[in-house]
Parts: structure tokens; sequence; C-alpha cells
């Protein structure tokens, strides 16, 4: 294709997802709000509703997103998603609730492995990364803009209206994925019958991509510790307002932003940067929990940003590179459910450990263990990675 359909292509999806990602999150605020008052089992039933199907689901939606033409799997599963939340706009009993918010998410598991399966069908494998980055940058944009918007939308409205936007920003998203030109179809059956590797296999049997992926998971678990124990830091330890907890918010997603950017201006190896992105992300963690005032935790929030942005682009890219083009419906929901899995057990793991070590030791624990991973991660780093 040319570079003028490409930069379409990828503006398109970049574009749809920043608007679907800001309305997913601003449903999710508004579902919990729905749910607070209801006892935090009804909570965590929707916080397992979102991390749940991405795992059980992830051999079924990697192989269907390789074995038929990907934007059209695309296309169906965020024509769902449209669908589905307008019945969950208008649930009040809180099971119905909990069962469609659960059948949103298990579309959206095919949606994420199809989205990154199609970037090198439309940049070419050598391109990836650069169109990885683009949708990184869509999707930043999304999550910054999305939970104010809920709050807002469900202050202002109530929930269901802030749900019904999200149905429309899925709407958007197919119109926008429809013009997308780019097709990416499924590869002939071997010839001597040999079924395709399962996702797992894919990226446990390559020692690099193990390596990275484990490390990255390890990361995205004290990332989700982070979240828990920063309002008792912000607020509680450095005695921030609460919109100045919400700037930590804003720095840490503006960070995102800047990260996503430096991956392709770099001549560094997907895993190298990967690694890299995963230390910044521990330092940074690591230095909220040790900074002694508001503005050094500040600069370290934006630090742990700028680590995510560049592992949010480095994993993609090193995936794409490790595995073949035919299966990478497969590797992409696996390593989905390696990290859904991770953000269930940092989930868990947060509370006790808050309690246990106080908001400041927790993160520097989790700092520290995430830099102590990368470091690993980047020595095992073979000379000449992908």
């Amino acid at each position: 294709m040319s570079d003028r359909v490409v930069r379409r292509d990828l503006n398109l999806l970049a574009a749809g997802l920043a608007l679907s990602t800001a309305g997913d999150s601003a449903a999710l605020v508004a579902l919990l709000l729905r749910l607070q008052p209801h006892g935090s089992g009804w909570v965590a039933g929707l916080l397992a509703a979102e991390l749940i199907p991405f795992v059980v689901l992830a051999p079924l939606t990697g192989r269907i997103v390789d074995r038929f033409e990907t934007r059209a799997v695309l296309l169906v599963a965020l024509a769902g998603q449209a669908v589905l939340c307008v019945p969950l706009a208008y649930a009040t009993a809180l099971l119905p609730t909990i069962a469609l918010f659960a059948g949103v998410t298990a579309l959206s598991a095919f949606v994420r492995p199809a989205t990154s399966a199609l970037v090198p069908a439309i940049t070419g494998e050598g391109d990836a990364q650069s169109g990885y980055s683009r949708l990184a940058t869509g999707t930043g944009l999304g999550w910054i803009a999305g939970p104010a918007a809920g709050g807002l939308l469900t202050g202002a409205f109530g929930p269901g209206t802030a749900i019904l936007v999200d149905a429309a920003t899925f709407a958007v998203l197919t119109l926008a994925c429809s013009a997308v030109r780019a097709r990416r179809h499924p590869a002939a059956a071997p010839p001597d019958g040999k079924r395709a590797a399962g996702g797992m296999r894919l990226i446990f049997g390559d020692r690099l991509l193990r390596t990275a992926l484990l490390g990255s998971a390890i990361a995205i678990s004290s990332g989700v510790i982070d979240n828990v124990a920063a309002p008792f830091r912000f607020v509680g330890q450095l005695g921030a307002s609460d919109s100045g907890y919400g700037l930590y918010l804003t720095l840490w997603g503006l960070g995102a932003l800047i990260g996503a950017q430096i991956v392709p201006r770099v001549r560094l190896s997907s895993a190298t940067l990967l690694a890299l992105g995963n230390l910044l992300i521990g330092a940074g963690i690591a230095g909220i929990g040790l900074a002694p005032s508001l503005l050094l935790a500040y600069v370290a929030s934006t630090a742990g940003g700028i680590g995510n942005g560049v592992v949010n682009v480095a994993q993609n890219a090193l995936i794409s590179t490790r595995t073949p083009p035919a299966q990478h419906g497969r590797a992409f929901a696996a390593s989905g459910a390696v990290i859904q899995t991770a953000i269930g057990l940092g989930t868990a793991a947060a509370s006790p450990l808050v309690v246990l070590l106080h908001a400041d030791g927790a993160m520097l624990c989790a700092g520290l263990l995430t830099c102590a991973t990368a470091l690993v991660a980047l020595l095992l780093n073979p000379r000449n990675p992908a």
C-alpha cells in the first residue's frame, strides 16, 4: 500500500481507539459508581468480569483471529460491543449488570489481538513499531480523557448515560475500521496437516519472548500495586488534595504518550527497549515511594509513565517480530491473557502489602522488584535480539 493509505488506515484506527478507550474507561467509572453502594463484593465481581474473559477465552480468540479475515473479526466484535452496551446502560439488577459487562469484555478479548495483528498488515512487518506507536498514542489519549468524562457524565446524568456514550464510541470505531483498506487474510493450511502452535507455546517457547513477557507481567503487577497504594501515598502521606492526586494520574498518562513516541525514534531493539521501559516503570514506582515531597513524586510519576509508554509499543513490536505472521492472533491473545493474569495477581496482593508495609513501603518494594526483573531481562537478552 502507498504511504498515504498506510497513514490513513493508522490514523483511522488510532482515532477510533482514542474515542473507544475514552468511552470504555468512562463506562467503567460509571459502573463502579453504580455498584459501589452495594458493597465491595459486587465491585470485585465487576473487576473480575473485566479480567477473566481475556484469560479464559485466549485460546479461542487467537484461533479465530488467525482463521478468519482479521478486519472482519474486528468489525463483528466491535458491533457486538455497541449492541451489548445498550441493555447494559438500562440494567438495574446487579447480576445482569455483571453478566452484560462480562459479555462486552469477552468481545474485547477478540478486539485487542485483532487490532494488534492487523497493524503489520497495514504497515508491513518492518514498520510495525511505528504503527504500534501511533495506536498507543490514541489509546493513551483515551485513557487520559475517559475517567474524567465518566465521572462528569455519571454525576450529571447518571451511569446509564456514560454507558450509552460508550456504545456510541463502539459504533464510531466500527465505522472507522470499516473504512480501513488493509486486509489480513488467514494463511493456507500447511500441506503436512500439522496444527499451528498455540499462543502460549509461541510465547513461552521463545526464550527472548518468555523473558520479556514475564518481566512485563511483573512490572504490570507492580503497577497495579501502585494504583492501589497511590491514593494513600499522595493524599495520606504527601498531603496532596484530590486534584493533586488527579495530577499524578494525568502526569503518568502524559508520560505514557511521550514514551510511545520514543520507541520508533531510537536505534535499540524492541527487547532492549522493553526491558528499559520496565526498568523506568520500576524506578518511577519506587521513586514515588521514596519521594520526600510532592514535586519529586510527580517527577517520578512522569518517569514511570514514560516507561509505561515505551513498554506498550515495544512489547507489541517484539511479539510481532518474534512470531509467525499467520499466528499473530494466537500470540497476541496469549500475551493478553498473561498480562490480565498479572493484573489480577497485583490486585490481590495490593491491599495486604499496603496494610503490611504502608503505601510508601509497598510502592518501594514493588518498584525495586520491577527494576530487578528488568535488569535480569537486559542481562539475558542475546546480542542481536529482535
